[in-house]
């Protein structure tokens, strides 16, 4: 998938809140996984720690195993230690996802577009818990 594809993704995602999608992809940090027509966002906080985003066209076990393959790179490949995604409270198909990936549930965070739910997934979670159960 091309850059243009991946700003054009972020550019037209119904829950962009004003984001570039140039400017995001210009952020050095930043890391894009692409597999297929399904992309996820890692958003670089620093310190090894990203806020991940799923712009997903697969569903079900399809978008599973998009997510798993995409926090196996983070962590592998690009030395994440903390994964973190804030998911709207209408959002139990995403909700329902992140846990099956691994991810867990710490509280709920008022957001400028309202309350989220805040997973979080670190390398030793994934080490010890999710990896093991995908191979």
């Amino acid at each position: 998938m091309s850059d243009q594809a991946i700003i054009n993704a972020i550019n037209t995602s119904p829950l962009n809140r004003g984001l570039s999608g140039a400017d995001w992809l210009a952020h050095g940090g930043n890391v894009p996984i692409v597999m297929g027509d399904d992309i996820a966002l890692f958003d670089d906080e620093g310190d090894c720690n990203y806020q991940v985003h799923f712009l997903f066209v697969s569903r079900g076990r399809k978008a599973i195993a998009a997510a798993k393959e995409a926090f196996r790179q983070m962590f592998e490949k690009y030395g994440a230690d903390l994964i973190f995604g804030l998911v709207p409270n209408f959002r139990r198909d995403v909700k329902m996802l992140a846990r099956w990936v691994g991810g867990k549930l710490v509280g709920v965070r008022e957001t400028p577009e309202g309350p989220c739910e805040l997973f979080v997934l670190s390398k030793e979670m994934w080490s010890t818990h999710v990896c093991p159960a995908c191979q």
